[in-house]
């Protein structure tokens, strides 16, 4: 299933946060979880387009980021429903 992860950003991502970022970025990728992501630096928001079994793994996973864990980020998941294509 696909699922939307938008995250908020709570405080600034700091530049070796980037780097700890791209350690988990990675392997997300190669795993098959993380489609594609955009950061909105201005609007303070992070989406990931994610897939996963369940809604159980995709917390799971988000759960576990440093960022989530050190409360800088928090995410909204919603299961994808539809697709548009123009």
């Amino acid at each position: 299933m696909l699922f939307v992860a938008e995250g908020r950003i709570h405080e600034p991502i700091a530049a070796e946060d980037h780097a700890i970022a791209a350690a988990w970025l990675g392997p997300m990728v190669d795993a098959g979880f993380l489609q594609s992501g955009y950061l909105d630096g201005v609007g303070q928001r992070v989406i990931m387009i994610v897939s996963a079994p369940d809604r159980v793994e995709v917390d799971e996973h988000l759960r576990n980021l440093p960022v989530v864990r050190d409360g800088k980020v928090s995410f909204t998941v919603s299961p994808v429903t539809a697709l548009r294509f123009t």
